[in-house]
C-alpha cells in the first residue's frame, strides 16, 4: 500500500500564532498571524510564485510592520516545523511493514528546503511532491494526478492522510482512500482498521 502524508499539522507542527509570538511576543500575535498567513499572498508563497521578501514588502500596510519586521516572522517559519515524535514512530512502523510512504504538501521553497536539510525522516519516504516546486496546490486535482503519475501509483492502492477535509475530499474524488488527520494515535487506529498495521505492537 502507498501511504501519502501531508506535512504541516500532520508530520510536522504548523502554528502561525506560535511563530509570531516567538518573534514579536504574544501580545497581538493572533491578529498578526491572521493578517500574514490567512492571506492570498501566503498561498502564492506556497505555490512558489512569490518570494518571502516580496510578501514581506506587500504585507506592510496590513500588518503595520516594516518589511524587515514581516520578513523576520516569515523566516521563523521553517525552523518552527518540528516533527511529531509519535508520527515518526508511526512512519517507521509503516515503513518496516513494507508500505511505501510519500509526502504531498502545500509548502513554500524556504520551508521544504529547511526540512530537507535538517530532518532525517525523509529516509522513510519513497518520494514527495511539494506545491512550490510544481506550481500546483491541494486541493487542485492536478497535484494529486502529478503524484500518481510521477511515482506510478494506482489510486485504489493509495491512502492519503491530511488535516484538511477539503484536501482529503479532493483525493477521494480521484479514487484515493482518504483519512482526515486529527492526531497520531487516531491515525494509527485508522490504519490498523484498514489492515495496514497489526492491532497491538509490531506483530
Amino acid at each position: 500500500m502507498a501511504i501519502i502524508f501531508d506535512l504541516g499539522r500532520v508530520v510536522v507542527s504548523w502554528d502561525p500564532v506560535g511563530i509570531v509570538s516567538s518573534v514579536r511576543g504574544s501580545q497581538g500575535a493572533a491578529q498578526l498571524a491572521e493578517r500574514l498567513f490567512h492571506h492570498p499572498d501566503w498561498l502564492e508563497v506556497d505555490r512558489g510564485t512569490m518570494s518571502l521578501h516580496t510578501m514581506a514588502r506587500q504585507a506592510e500596510s496590513r500588518t503595520g510592520l516594516s518589511a524587515a519586521e514581516n520578513l523576520a516572522i516569515l523566516q521563523a517559519v521553517p525552523p518552527s516545523l518540528q516533527p511529531d515524535p509519535a508520527m515518526l514512530t508511526l512512519m517507521a512502523e509503516l515503513h518496516s511493514a513494507g508500505h511505501s510512504l510519500y509526502a504531498l504538501s502545500n509548502m513554500g521553497h524556504a520551508s521544504i528546503d529547511w526540512l530537507e536539510q535538517h530532518q532525517t525522516f525523509w529516509r522513510f519516504f519513497s518520494g514527495k511532491v511539494v506545491s512550490a516546486r510544481v506550481r500546483m496546490m491541494k486541493p487542485e486535482p492536478d497535484i494529486y494526478r502529478y503524484l500518481l503519475v510521477s511515482f506510478d501509483l494506482k489510486p485504489a492502492e493509495c491512502i492519503f492522510i491530511d488535516d484538511s477535509p477539503a484536501n482529503v475530499a479532493a483525493a477521494e474524488a480521484l479514487g484515493i482512500k482518504g483519512m482526515v488527520f486529527t492526531d497520531a494515535a487516531r491515525c494509527r487506529q485508522q490504519l490498523v482498521g484498514l489492515g495496514c498495521l497489526p492491532a497491538i505492537g509490531k506483530g
